[in-house]
């Protein structure tokens, strides 16, 4: 993240060359959603593109109570208004005109169940999620069952695979971007494009 006085964080992924490549609908004065928010990237960057209230959401765990405290020196350096909040993806509440969700249905093990409660309290929905690019390939819409030893990844879909989900939940999908690379990291299997790929998909209710 970038602050006013022109320094930069020290992350280990750099977003601020996909948020122009996403279909981001009008949020100026909506009331959004930051599900998944991490270090609070894309929940400044709602409020940046002119949300009137955002709140910014996480589930408690030890990655989580890292990211907070990175949260909370770029809230204080940007002067932000976001509301940061501690919950799970099955148990939201409240109303809201917008719902981002990045890089969470992987690491859920109930993807369809997630998006279902999403659904439930947001008008609209901005999917952001890793897809398989062997997968890719193929004209069904399929998902691959990662299942890491840390628990840390489960259901990787492909393109057509993440479009299937999400219209099973219930949205009516309006735009999907092809595969989105990341050119941000430079190991072997970002190079090579069997990391750092994703879809995203703008959807409403």
């Amino acid at each position: 993240m970038e602050f006013p006085d022109g320094s930069v964080t020290d992350a280990w992924w750099d977003f601020r060359p996909l948020a122009p490549k996403l279909p981001w609908p009008d949020v100026s004065g909506k009331r959004c959603l930051d599900i998944g928010t991490a270090d609070g990237f894309w929940a400044f960057e709602l409020e940046r593109r002119g949300a009137a209230e955002v709140v910014a959401l996480d589930r408690p765990s030890y990655f989580q109570s890292k990211c907070r405290t990175r949260f909370e020196e770029a809230h204080a350096k940007l002067g932000s208004r976001v509301r940061y909040e501690e919950g799970d993806v099955y148990e939201l509440e409240g109303e809201f005109d917008l719902a981002f969700m990045g890089y969470v249905l992987q690491v859920v093990t109930d993807p369809l169940g997630a998006l279902e409660s999403v659904r439930r309290v947001s008008k609209e929905l901005l999917l952001l999620d890793t897809v398989s690019v062997p997968l890719s390939y193929l004209p069904s819409p399929l998902a691959r069952l990662d299942a890491r030893r840390d628990g840390g990844e489960w259901f990787v879909f492909n393109p057509r695979g993440l479009r299937k989900a999400v219209e099973m939940s219930g949205w009516t999908v309006h735009a999907q971007t092809g595969i989105l690379a990341d050119k941000t990291r430079h190991d072997w299997k970002h190079r090579v494009g069997l990391r750092g790929r994703a879809c995203a998909i703008l959807a409403r209710a």
